[in-house]
């Protein structure tokens, strides 16, 4: 096998979301390793910037738009000709047509990450996609959710867990000191299925049994709007404090004494693994691939997903017994550095990449649905 020298990764918007923190963690490492890797993406929204330290960032904005996106394409591949990638890795799936043109043209392959049950199970690959050679998905669950269909099924499928760097022990504050209020927080975009306004609503009971805590809510999106009208009908104007997303993802989340995850839909939850790495207890609804992260690791407790009562239960009972709030924090702690460690990604991801640089260049014929990407393909 030989180790790959550049990858390039493609992604939409990299936003506050698991996928790009994922993407830049594995682009950094890999920059670490003495692989040099590459972002091209068409939009950065509100991220913690210094995910971004040390990676080569290439903001093209065209590149998926129709017409006009077709002279974008071409001057990327002008500027990728003299010093061609080893490997296309593709963030999510969206730009799916854009990799296989350039890959084609390039003659390398594509690896493609499967983030989510959704993007799973909506996933279909041209017949012009022979150049994506591998599908890369969180967990089993995700992997099992592709749909079985004959060209899926003559493209390798392989699971590799997600990686999380674990900081020093004394990075984080303690959980739940003395003489302040508790801090309940989440994290991630602000959208529907995130169930910030369960989140909310239980905070909200919380507070009306009589206990005193600080709300934080890190994040941007759609719903953030109905989010601060919500908790001003709920009067906790002020309790909860909304967080800018592009602020030190660090810094907020070591903040937090008690972490929550009230997802209706999750996929694996990066944030929730980032918390934990920090030492921080977990709140999780039990659904996707969270119940595969906490089920019997003592690691965090779940919860039903849209059932602010139970989640006021589990915020009460971490509050009111910081001992066990503790024991939490610490199994997540070694459970994020056993399963779920950024080394161990690294090290899985660049023998898959070794793998694909080993077995030579891809030389595929061009079919004419892959000359260009149309106006519908992107």
């Amino acid at each position: 096998m030989s180790a790959p020298e550049r990858v390039l990764f493609l992604s939409g918007e990299l936003t506050f979301r698991g996928s790009s923190i994922l993407a830049l963690r594995l682009a950094q490492g890999l920059q670490e390793r003495n692989v040099e890797a590459v972002m091209l993406c068409t939009h950065v929204g509100h991220i913690d910037h210094r995910l971004m330290t040390s990676v080569p960032l290439h903001v093209v904005s065209g590149f998926a738009k129709p017409i006009w996106g077709r002279i974008v394409r071409r001057s990327v591949l002008k500027n990728l000709v003299e010093h061609p990638p080893d490997i296309i890795h593709l963030v999510t799936p969206d730009l799916l047509p854009q990799a296989v043109w350039l890959a084609d043209r390039l003659s390398c392959p594509v690896v493609l990450s499967v983030n989510n049950h959704s993007e799973a199970s909506q996933l279909s690959l041209p017949p012009s996609a022979a150049c994506c050679r591998m599908l890369v998905s969180f967990n089993d669950g995700v992997q099992e959710s592709l749909p079985k269909s004959d060209q899926l099924n003559h493209v390798e499928q392989r699971v590799i867990m997600p990686g999380i760097p674990v900081p020093d022990a004394e990075v984080a504050a303690p959980v739940l000191s003395s003489g302040r209020a508790p801090v309940i927080g989440m994290a991630g975009p602000l959208e529907v299925l995130k169930g910030g306004s369960f989140f909310l609503r239980a905070c909200h009971r919380v507070i009306s049994e009589g206990n005193e805590i600080r709300i934080v809510i890190a994040g941007s999106g759609p719903e953030e709007r109905n989010l601060r009208k919500l908790a001003t009908s709920l009067e906790l104007d002020d309790q909860v404090t909304f967080v800018d997303d592009s602020t030190d993802m660090q810094t907020f989340l070591s903040a937090m004494d008690v972490f929550c995850l009230p997802s209706l839909q999750q996929g694996i939850g990066i944030l929730l693994l980032e918390a934990m790495a920090l030492g921080r207890p977990v709140i999780a609804s039990g659904v996707g691939g969270i119940t595969d992260i906490l089920a019997e690791s003592g690691a965090g407790l779940t919860v039903p997903a849209s059932d602010s009562r139970q989640l006021a239960a589990a915020i009460r009972q971490l509050i009111s017994d910081p001992v066990q709030a503790g024991k939490i924090a610490n199994a997540g702690r070694e459970l994020v550095a056993s399963r779920f460690s950024q080394q161990r990604m690294l090290d899985e991801m660049t023998s898959l990449y070794s793998e694909l640089c080993g077995n030579g260049t891809v030389s595929v014929p061009m079919p004419i649905a892959a000359q260009e990407p149309t106006q519908e393909q992107t």
